[in-house]
């Protein structure tokens, strides 16, 4: 879309033009590159003259400011307004128990989504902080804006972006090896896997790996059969061996790179539009 042009009135102000517009500031649209010419022409912007053309910027009223994608393994909604990129997965459940363990009931079952939503939603929701450039109107709108990032998952019927299996295992049992097949979107978790791990042997709560959130790393993108090719970091020869407080390997914290592929997707969703994690806690 062709920015907006200004033509100066008498009394207008360079404020009175961003105020018009909702631009935060007098500063804001004198030095938008779109205004370099304008810039040349009138080297002080306080002395400006009727008949002079500014350029208006897009604004985040003046563009789409919400897109959505829904791809085979997660579904991601960028909303502009709320400075917000929602991720969510849709789950479609198989209950099965280990031989001589009681079925699981509707409660249990109800329970496990809850403590693996809970869990993930915790360790992931809220921690990447991006930002984006470019081109495009969203881009040059929404340049100063940094946007949070939640994940969800979701418990289907049918339908889901991943078919979950969770085996019921005696309680205090060791738990099987959960794993992400990325190819097939297939998980398989335990019941066992609502204990936090203390991998790291340092006995600090803080310190205890969720299964729910190591795994689904994985299932965000983390995978060494996805595009961002880099998956679980505590395997001998992993690049990131050495990064042991990492949720990819055995702790509990997110690194830039954890997003990779969900950077790549972005990428994809608006033309023009590239997006950085500018920081991750």
């Amino acid at each position: 879309m062709a920015d907006r042009v200004h033509t100066v009135k008498k009394g207008d102000t360079l404020s009175k033009i961003a105020k018009k517009y909702g631009i935060k500031s007098a500063k804001a649209l004198y030095d938008d590159p779109a205004n370099a010419k304008f810039r040349k022409l009138r080297p002080n912007p306080d002395l400006i003259e009727p008949g002079d053309k500014v350029t208006i910027p897009p604004t985040p009223a003046s563009v789409k400011s919400n897109h959505t994608k829904d791809m085979p393994r997660m579904s991601i909604d960028v909303n502009g307004d709320k400075a917000l990129i929602f991720v969510q997965q849709k789950w479609e459940y198989t209950f099965v128990e280990q031989a001589g363990v009681s079925k699981w009931t509707s409660k249990e079952k109800t329970d496990f989504h809850t403590a693996a939503d809970k869990s993930i939603w915790a360790r992931w929701s809220g921690k990447f902080k991006l930002t984006c450039t470019g081109k495009s109107d969203f881009a040059r709108a929404f340049k100063d804006t940094v946007f949070n990032v939640s994940f969800d998952i979701k418990n289907v019927k049918s339908g889901g972006h991943w078919k979950v299996t969770v085996t019921k295992v005696p309680k205090g049992s060791k738990s099987p090896t959960s794993s992400v097949n990325w190819g097939n979107q297939t998980i398989k978790l335990d019941s066992e896997d609502t204990k936090l791990k203390d991998l790291l042997k340092t006995g600090k709560d803080k310190d205890k790996q969720s299964p729910f959130a190591h795994e689904f790393g994985h299932a965000v993108g983390n995978s060494k059969h996805g595009p961002a090719a880099h998956g679980d970091e505590y395997k001998a020869g992993a690049a990131n061996f050495a990064d042991k407080k990492s949720m990819m390997n055995i702790g509990t914290e997110l690194r830039k790179r954890h997003a990779d592929h969900l950077i790549g997707e972005l990428n994809k969703m608006i033309k023009d539009t590239t997006w950085t994690v500018k920081s991750v806690g």
